[in-house]
């Protein structure tokens, strides 16, 4: 077979070929080489091939201890060859007809990509027929009965095994139709392109380089998980006031930065992040006067820590973007689309929601094994049903088990994510594992600095086991992006400051939280409402938790203790709701 290239594959060609590999049945089997094959292929494309060492992949992906040795330890060197023996397998069998080869050449971790010569992978020709050859005018005939007599039997099985308009059955499989839409290449996320900087004026020596915050806001942003970052090169020879050939790289977004430098050296940035589907600013944002010298690098922290927030986070501009194109039915990704139902169901806690979600995601994590992000949002979702009550499967593996299983899962398939981390933060945190629930949280903080979200899940189970002070602290940095807290922590906040005995403070925490079905807000409008002497308003708030979730009926400190470590709180808040009526409203 020939292989050799005839022109280099593209970066999205090589990403859906190590997806289509990493999903095959022959790298699936293992999920620490598809880790190995997946890290070494991202740092290649994203220009760090230097990262590709024995002793970072020990660490990175064998998940070895920071005293790992690779010269003691061959685990690399052994894991590689398997790698390589298995790309062979990969290759002989169901990717005998990949055009995009990925291969780790013997002596060397880093990949190669080449592009196979289409033509020596068709099929040979079969022998031509001399009868059908001597009948060339029957030959179209025959093709034209057997294609009406096909289309019979295909409208015949149709009919026969249809579903009746209002089954029960059918109004299932409508429900899960976005399971069911046909997985395309890639991981299913957007594309944020970053083409660099224009640049004004003329910077002084300690001004701030517009080359090095372009590096340093895209080196944050490929550290979410919601989002795939390009960088997008420039077009030099593009004429002074003509517009530049558009792009080769294909995206969903752009983030166009501008950089006027003034005479004393500082910097006006000009932010914009464009639809490329339709050329519209969907955000934009002016940071003026940033100074040279003094002061600099705080200016710039806070330029990334905003920018990174607003945009990315969940419930971030380019997910509400995508969330109204996944509504419209323009964005039909399955794996986006259930990501969506999942990820609102975060703030609706509409069990109805939380169920499509999880059906979605438990369909397309068996279709496609590598999906690390559906692995580790499933842990969620269990840590949802024991929590909350929400969405109870019967006679299946506790929830908490199922959910370490999952976080794991999304861990071995990207060891490089931060809310795959954070996953397993939480779930070790609800199984009473403190210490390594708190190692799993410092790894997600260490992988994105920049995700206010870990930071305030972390500073919620702060909180939660009894430090008070350095939980609030946290919790009031997570805040600090201009994004809008989620009812989760405004409610760590509000308990926060009632433990602290600062009513004011702990009332306006639980002002923010307006959604109904939140069990944990309940319980801080009902423990307000005791406080200010409404009896009424706090038994309404307790009749409401109770419906949402009768186990606060026969065991409220069990409840409570699903949530919180400290005894201390559980008693405290036990005590304080029986004192609002919680017994009475039962």
């Amino acid at each position: 077979m020939d292989e050799r290239a005839s022109q280099a594959p593209s970066p999205d060609e090589i990403r859906a070929q190590a997806d289509r590999m990493i999903a095959s049945d022959e790298l699936s089997r293992s999920p620490q080489l598809g880790a190995f094959l997946r890290f070494v292929v991202d740092a290649v494309l994203q220009g760090k091939s230097d990262r590709i060492k024995a002793y970072t992949i020990g660490v990175d992906v064998l998940r070895r201890d920071a005293r790992f040795d690779p010269q003691l330890d061959p685990i690399v060197r052994v894991e590689a060859t398997r790698l390589r023996r298995t790309i062979d397998r990969y290759y002989a069998g169901p990717g005998k007809a990949d055009v995009v080869r990925i291969d780790l050449p013997r002596g060397s971790y880093i990949p190669t990509f080449s592009r196979r010569r289409i033509a020596s992978l068709a099929p040979p020709r079969p022998a031509s027929s001399p009868w059908l050859d001597r009948l060339p005018a029957i030959r179209p005939l025959l093709v034209g009965i057997v294609g009406l007599f096909l289309i019979a039997i295909g409208s015949a099985v149709w009919h026969r095994f249809e579903l009746p308009p209002n089954s029960p059955a059918k109004e299932q499989t409508a429900a899960s139709r976005p399971a069911a839409v046909p997985i395309l290449s890639g991981n299913g996320l957007p594309v944020l392109l970053m083409p660099p900087f224009q640049v004004s004026g003329t910077p002084q020596p300690h001004s701030i380089s517009a080359q090095a915050l372009h590096e340093t806001l895209t080196g944050a942003f490929t550290r979410f998980d919601l989002i795939n970052v390009l960088l997008e090169p420039s077009d030099s020879r593009a004429p002074v006031g003509v517009s530049a050939p558009a792009p080769t790289l294909q995206g969903n977004y752009r983030f166009a930065g501008s950089v006027e430098y003034s005479g004393d050296g500082a910097a006006r940035l000009l932010f914009r992040v464009i639809d490329v589907a339709d050329d519209s600013v969907i955000w934009s944002r002016v940071f003026e006067r940033l100074p040279a010298g003094d002061g600099q690098s705080s200016a710039e922290e806070g330029v990334v820590r905003e920018t990174a927030g607003i945009l990315l986070q969940p419930f971030g501009v380019i997910y509400a973007r995508q969330r109204a194109k996944v509504l419209s039915g323009v964005l039909t990704d399955p794996r986006y689309h259930c990501l969506v139902d999942v990820i609102e169901s975060f703030s609706s806690f509409d069990p109805v929601q939380q169920a499509r979600g999880r059906d979605c995601l438990e369909q397309l994590t068996v279709r496609d094994p590598g999906f690390a992000l559906g692995f580790s949002y499933l842990a969620a979702l269990d840590l949802r049903e024991y929590q909350y009550d929400i969405d109870v499967r019967a006679n299946e593996t506790p929830p908490l088990e199922r959910g370490l299983v999952a976080a794991r899962r999304g861990i071995e398939l990207n060891p490089e994510s931060s809310r795959a981390y954070e996953m397993l933060f939480i779930i070790l945190f609800a199984r009473g594992e403190l210490a390594a629930a708190f190692d799993a949280g410092d790894k997600a903080l260490a992988l994105n600095k920049y995700d206010m979200r870990s930071m305030g899940a972390y500073g919620a189970r702060l909180i939660a086991r009894g430090d008070i002070e350095k939980g609030m602290a946290m919790l009031r940095l997570a805040g600090n992006d201009g994004t809008v807290r989620p009812p989760f922590e405004e409610f760590f906040l509000f308990l926060g400051e009632y433990l602290r005995n600062d009513r004011d403070a702990a009332a306006f925490h639980s002002s923010q939280i307006t959604n109904d079905n939140f069990q944990l807000g309940l319980i801080a409008h009902a423990l307000i409402a005791a406080g200010n002497g409404d009896r009424s308003a706090a038994a309404r708030a307790l009749d409401w938790l109770v419906t949402l979730n009768p186990a606060w009926r026969g065991d409220p400190r069990g409840s409570l203790a699903k949530f919180f470590y400290a005894q201390t709180i559980i008693d405290r808040l036990a005590d304080a709701l029986a004192a609002a009526g919680l017994a009475k409203s039962l």
